[in-house]
């Protein structure tokens, strides 16, 4: 198990490094248009549907959990 966090972890570090990032040459953003996307995109709550969706399945987890333990007891 420890060599595969540790394969994971390599492969992980590569992919967030990128081989230094991409070098775009001739790109003027002084002349680019200003957007204002925070008044035209919607804003969307995900950590709390994420949050109800962990809770949920955790409740799952244990009432299966406490199931299999008085089906033990018996």
């Amino acid at each position: 198990m420890k060599k595969f966090f540790a394969i994971a972890f390599v492969a992980a570090s590569l992919v967030a490094c990128n081989g230094g990032g991409d070098k775009k040459e001739g790109t003027d953003t002084a002349t680019a248009p200003v957007v204002d996307t925070a008044a035209t995109a919607p804003v969307v709550d995900t950590a709390a549907a994420i949050m109800d969706t962990a809770a949920k399945k955790v409740d799952a987890v244990l009432d299966t959990a406490a199931k299999k333990i008085e089906e033990l007891k018996k």
